[in-house]
């Protein structure tokens, strides 16, 4: 179980002095080969950023790895501001203000109009007012964008790219884990015996195998499936993928053998 609250790696003295790159390669390193599940959970008011969510994303063991986040945490490369920064920068902000703010419409609409008229007094104190509207805007303008931002690193838009299993709320978190982890050890006894039985059959096969065999159970919560699991053992269903496995087998060595040979390798 890995509760992740961290903000990256920043590249500057005191993390290169402290190694923080080398010792979370070898996070990843060790995460890599790890055979047993992992949880990596987003406490409240928890963050997850920039360098240390390549450290401790699912993707590099997606067999083993699941991400959950709670619903009042954050996770995302760069902090609000810094999307700001990169995406919403001045210039976009002044283009939404003339297209959103009445005042600046109509102050728009006024150096059009005197523009075609050549009066330079009259457009240089236009654009005088415009420019003052737009630095009385900017603050407010900043501060929505940020929000906007911020609304981009919450669970429910993490779930909906799929950069996290589910969202989840402190309070009931200790029994999902329960009841998940349970789910899945079971499950991965499962596999393992069905790879047993079957040595041609990949892990993420054998996964698949197993869950379609569980979706028999009344619902797909994990507490469904973790009495599924422990009420009806599979040995029958396991047996009978030893059983398609030595047949499949036999069959091949059977058409290895010459035409000549074919009648004396049966009873």
């Amino acid at each position: 179980m890995i509760f992740a609250n961290w903000r990256g790696f920043s590249g500057g003295t005191r993390d290169m002095y402290q190694e923080v790159l080398k010792f979370g390669a070898q996070i990843v390193d060790a995460l890599v080969d790890y055979k047993h599940p992992v949880f990596v959970y987003i406490p409240p008011g928890g963050e997850l950023r920039g360098g240390s969510w390549v450290v401790i994303d699912p993707s590099i063991n997606p067999e083993q790895m699941e991400m959950y986040a709670d619903v009042e945490s954050r996770g995302g490369i760069l902090e609000p501001p810094g999307i700001v920064e990169v995406k919403f920068r001045s210039p976009q902000q002044k283009q939404m203000m003339h297209r959103l703010d009445p005042e600046l419409k109509e102050l728009d609409a006024m150096l059009e109009s005197s523009s075609s008229t050549e009066v330079t007094s009259t457009t240089d104190d236009i654009e005088n007012k415009i420019k003052a509207r737009e630095e009385k805007l900017a603050p407010l303008y900043t501060q929505i964008a940020c929000e906007f931002a911020d609304l981009h690193d919450r669970t429910g838009r993490m779930e909906a790219k799929n950069v996290i299993r589910k969202g989840l709320e402190w309070k009931k978190s200790r029994e999902f884990f329960y009841w998940r982890m349970r789910n899945r050890l079971l499950s991965q006894e499962a596999e393992k015996a069905v790879c047993a039985a079957d040595p041609d059959m990949s892990i993420k096969e054998a996964k698949e195998l197993v869950q379609s065999w569980i979706s028999e159970a009344e619902s797909a919560s994990d507490e469904a499936m973790v009495k599924f699991l422990e009420s009806s053992p599979l040995e029958e269903k396991v047996q009978a993928v030893k059983v398609a496995a030595t047949k499949r087998q036999l069959r091949s060595l059977y058409q290895e053998l010459p035409e000549s040979e074919r009648a004396n390798a049966l009873p």
